[in-house]
């Protein structure tokens, strides 16, 4: 049974979305500092001077009471550590993500937070004489006490109130904010520190100060709360003249001239970036008329990721392709304050999390999530149940195994989906050779999904095999009426390479097949389907106890791609990328080259011929080669094509 726990507030930094809405439900958290008797952090929040920022961006000013010894570590296990990918994914050491991105990222959040949970869990808690709840109940006059995240599991774990003492990040005592900041601050808004402005009406040359406006996505109320003031002095500048030289690659504005790593100095300010980009791309209207829209945002998290240095001034990340003066200004915030107000507002936004939620079910995009908050009033997953007889198929099946294709997918498990379906192509016709594309290609810990590439040096082997691929991966069912097999749904499905002869796509598109999915699926024979694999080491013993047993796999999102073996270069490069970097490369080839690049080849824009860039290679990997050849790119290997 679980302990009576006092009053929590989650301290948001370094979690996702995700991990906020399901740990505030999980923990019962209180919205309203006031109320909170402990304040629990994650564990990569460790600096004394970082936690007050925290602190101080929900209106809690307090100043540092005890140094906390260095030495003082838990005996419990720590947290399986946790990163932010910058893919928007959640993944687990995983990617340290979360997708992975935390993958935890952000991208570490996905299976970086049942990792991190479950290895508490296992192990045993530290040992201390149980308190009470109301022995931790605060007053106004008491500290506040912040604790790392593992304290609550232990916790319950233990069935009773640990001590805080070894769990302890920081203690501090409230103070009274500068009165001067009072006049500034919007009604009925937490208020956040702004800086004096004494020093700006001097006119000295040493100190001046430049106003920083975040453009929130939400509601009114946020976009007109007072803006940090950020303090520039003279030494920003003599940092400047030390500044390490500007490689020739960050010198170009296309991704795919630049060697993108997944992990990289800046990924913590990639982090904040990719929730201001993720709100963006929620909320731009249909004509994308918001004043910096997602887009620019990508461009800019491209750019810094690329970057192989430690920024450290607003000017050296204004020497980047595609860095204005909005997101110099943004990491100028960060850099003094340890947090970006609009990050913060996001992360607070209530109708922000319903549409992450929305975007996140299979086949919603940005438009469906918004018409469903705003014009159906609907607000969480329930609601979506509620109405499910009225949702379209794919939307559907998105709802349905929501809870299973938010699971990450580790590498382990991808190259065992990978090997089943060559295996089952091969006993069709033999001959057919496979790339696993994707984040995993990218080095990804985990994948959101699997995206196989299927291809055979005889064209006639490729020609409308979907279908009979489809067939043979199929679920079935034997004499017994024993389920076999691993496709339980198609999610989508198409042979429009098949039906061009396998051609590439023509320069100008065609008119639109009634019987194919619209525009934005992929060029390609392809199937998108939900898989689920029949098997496990204790089905027979299972069923013969329980006829209806549940199978414990969950369904994958598995994607299967089918290309004639002339343009496969170009189809595993146009499944292999991170979004910046094929965005750039078709808008390289646009404009540098007259070509028109898409996974199903390159036409020429002068004359609309196809242009074979693969001819004589005799092996996949040297057919992609031979297209950065022709396209006159240097060789990226696919882990340096991680542009998010």
């Amino acid at each position: 049974m679980a302990p009576e726990l006092p009053s929590i507030y989650l301290l948001k930094a370094h979690f996702s979305l995700l991990d906020l809405q399901e740990l505030s439900k999980e923990i019962g958290v209180v919205f309203k500092t006031r109320e909170a008797d402990l304040f629990l952090a994650h564990e990569k929040l460790k600096n004394a001077t970082r936690v007050q920022f925290e602190l101080r961006a929900i209106g809690v000013r307090t100043e540092e009471v005890n140094k906390r010894k260095k030495d003082k570590q838990p005996s419990s296990e720590k947290w399986q550590k946790v990163e932010k990918n910058r893919n928007g994914d959640d993944v687990i050491d995983l990617d340290s993500s979360t997708e992975s991105d935390s993958d935890s990222g952000t991208e570490a959040a996905g299976n970086s937070r049942s990792s991190s949970r479950n290895a508490s869990r296992s192990s045993s808690p530290p040992s201390g004489t149980p308190v009470t709840a109301a022995g931790l109940r605060r007053s106004k006059e008491d500290t506040i006490k912040v604790l790392r995240l593992d304290w609550y599991y232990d916790s319950v774990r233990a069935g009773t109130v640990l001590p805080i003492d070894q769990y302890m990040i920081y203690e501090g005592r409230p103070v009274s904010p500068p009165q001067a900041s009072l006049t500034d601050r919007n009604k009925g808004q937490e208020a956040f520190n702004v800086l004096p402005k004494s020093n700006a009406a001097s006119g000295s040359s040493g100190n001046r100060y430049k106003s920083v406006h975040s453009r929130s996505q939400g509601n009114q109320s946020t976009r007109n709360q007072t803006p940090h003031l950020i303090h520039e002095t003279t030494s920003d500048h003599e940092d400047n003249a030390s500044l390490p030289p500007l490689p020739e690659f960050s010198k170009s504005s296309y991704s795919c001239q630049r060697p993108t790593p997944r992990l990289t100095k800046n990924d913590d300010f990639i982090a904040q970036l990719t929730i201001i980009e993720h709100a963006r791309h929620l909320t731009e209207d249909d004509n994308k008329t918001s004043v910096y829209s997602a887009r620019s945002y990508s461009t800019a998290i491209a750019a810094i990721a690329a970057y192989p240095y430690t920024l450290k001034t607003g000017q050296e990340i204004r020497r980047l392709k595609g860095i204005g003066e909005k997101t110099q200004h943004i990491f100028e915030e960060w850099k003094e304050y340890g947090y970006i107000q609009e990050v913060d507002r996001i992360l607070k936004d209530e109708r922000l999390n319903a549409l992450h939620t929305f975007w996140n079910i299979y086949d919603v995009g940005p438009k469906t999530a918004r018409d469903w908050y705003d014009k159906k009033g609907w607000r969480d997953l329930e609601d979506v149940k509620e109405a499910f007889s009225s949702l379209p198929r794919g939307q559907q099946l998105g709802t349905k195994y929501y809870e299973e294709f938010e699971e990450r997918i580790p590498r382990s498990e991808a190259e065992r989906i990978g090997a089943i379906v060559l295996e089952h192509a091969n006993e069709l016709r033999p001959g057919f050779q496979m790339v696993i594309c994707g984040g995993y290609r990218r080095g990804k810990p985990n994948c959101g999904d699997v995206d196989v590439i299927l291809t055979h040096p005889d064209e006639k082997a490729t020609y409308y095999f979907v279908k009979t691929l489809l067939d043979s991966l199929e679920v079935w069912y034997d004499e017994e009426d024993v389920k076999h097999g691993y496709i339980t749904q198609t999610l989508k499905f198409s042979t429009a390479n098949s039906k061009r002869n396998q051609a590439t796509l023509a320069y100008k598109k065609p008119i639109p097949d009634p019987s194919e999915p619209r525009s934005g699926f992929d060029t390609l024979d392809t199937m998108l389907v939900a898989w689920q694999d029949q098997e496990w080491p204790t089905k027979a013993e299972d069923l013969k106890a329980d006829p209806n047993a549940i199978n414990p796999n969950i369904h994958r999102r598995v994607d299967i791609i089918i290309t004639p073996w002339k343009t496969a270069g170009c189809a595993i490069i146009g499944w292999s990328g991170g979004t910046m970097f094929e965005r750039d490369l078709r808008r390289y080839c646009r404009k540098k080259l007259n070509y028109k690049f898409d996974s199903s080849g390159v036409r020429s824009t002068v004359d609309r011929t196809w242009i074979d860039l693969e001819a004589g290679a005799d092996d996949l990997l040297s057919k992609e080669k031979k297209v950065f050849e022709g396209l006159r790119l240097t060789w990226r290997e696919p882990t340096e094509r991680c542009t998010g």
